[in-house]
């Protein structure tokens, strides 16, 4: 079992101008440098453009700069919104990042879920198609040799043939094949479908564990389709974890902390607004009901060590296994202490009482 962490970022006092953009950045790099201090596995980076609440229009940027904190955890976007990139500089921008983090990148493509941004770069509904065309231009950037051609309904790529004067095209990925994940919430979802098909690697956003399965269901059947051969060892699942030394002390650094307030009066709220609050449930409850003490207790994974890894032994047996667990970034800079004590604990006493959970 590893462990990732994913900075959305997340900070309401930066929406309310408490904070200053420089602090969110500054909390997002201390995270990330505590987990590779703390043996995790993998970081993530959101892209967002228009949402005051998650502010991070420059994944790439983050990646590039957590490069030079940590040494070896690999960095990711989770995701680049393709649609609001053009993929030839994308894909130059993404291998010199591979190179720039010696090998420890991970790429993450979406089309982009906000309206508000979509606005944004007037892309109007042409997100999902924007995300494929510009996908077939990145892998072929990344793997083939010019010259070649692709024209496009959105962008076209005009590959020269290598030339002794100039030395270039010169560019590739450090990696043999740079790794993607998808990110799927829906539980058909279509993004997870894509993943398959392309023979990329799934990422579950927080939900019920009924609605994980059909993730791993959706994701199988569309990669063993295209030839592929599925591995739960590469299924990430988000799922929030908050470890103390014990259950009591990490329940109040829940309820009375960073995360128990985001997901209490932002989350919820909005995801009923959404009307997706059942990808939460799982139908179990009236959407009325959902509260923080609903999810500490029912979905999250908080407490000592040792509670902490039986609820993660009892969520690898309720979804068939997977290979990464994936905590969202919260704003505890205000009590930095008992969150970077979690990055620890989880590091350590958990990562050794759930090492024999492997798929």
């Amino acid at each position: 079992m590893k462990f990732g962490l994913f900075n959305i970022p997340y900070s309401r006092d930066y929406a309310a101008g408490r904070r200053m953009a420089k602090d969110v950045i500054d909390w997002d790099l201390t995270l990330t440098r505590w987990a590779d201090e703390c043996g995790w596995e993998e970081a993530y980076f959101a892209e967002h453009y228009t949402l005051g609440g998650e502010p991070s229009p420059a994944p790439d940027a983050m990646i590039a700069a957590a490069s030079q904190l940590t040494t070896n955890i690999k960095l990711g976007a989770a995701a680049h919104l393709l649609a609001y990139h053009n993929p030839i500089s994308l894909a130059h921008r993404i291998m010199w990042l591979d190179h720039m983090t010696g090998g420890r990148y991970i790429a993450g493509f979406a089309p982009g879920a906000f309206p508000s941004d979509a606005q944004l770069f007037n892309t109007g509904k042409k997100n999902a198609q924007m995300m494929v065309e510009a996908m077939n231009i990145l892998d072929a950037v990344w793997a083939k040799d010019g010259p070649f051609r692709i024209e496009g309904e959105y962008w076209t790529v005009d590959m020269p043939a290598y030339s002794d004067d100039i030395h270039g095209p010169h560019l590739k990925p450090r990696q043999q094949r740079i790794p993607v994940i998808m990110t799927g919430m829906q539980a058909t979802s279509p993004t997870l479908t894509t993943a398959g098909q392309r023979g990329y690697f799934p990422m579950s956003q927080q939900v019920h564990d009924s609605v994980l399965r059909q993730h791993w269901s959706t994701y199988e059947a569309a990669a063993s389709a295209a030839g592929y051969e599925p591995d739960r060892g590469t299924w990430r699942i988000c799922r929030d974890v908050l470890v103390a030394d014990t259950d009591a002390e990490a329940r109040d650094a829940y309820l009375n902390g960073a995360m128990g307030d985001l997901w209490g009066n932002y989350n919820i709220p909005t995801f009923i607004q959404l009307g997706i609050g059942d990808l939460i449930s799982g139908g179990t409850i009236a959407k009325e009901d959902l509260s923080a003490e609903w999810m500490l207790d029912n979905f999250h994974i908080v407490g000592s060590p040792e509670t902490v890894a039986n609820k993660i032994e009892a969520l690898y047996e309720q979804v068939g296994g997977f290979g990464t667990l994936v905590s969202f970034g919260h704003d505890y800079a205000n009590d930095q202490e008992v969150y970077r004590r979690s990055f620890e604990l989880i590091g350590s006493k958990v990562a050794q009482l759930v090492s024999h959970l492997a798929p």
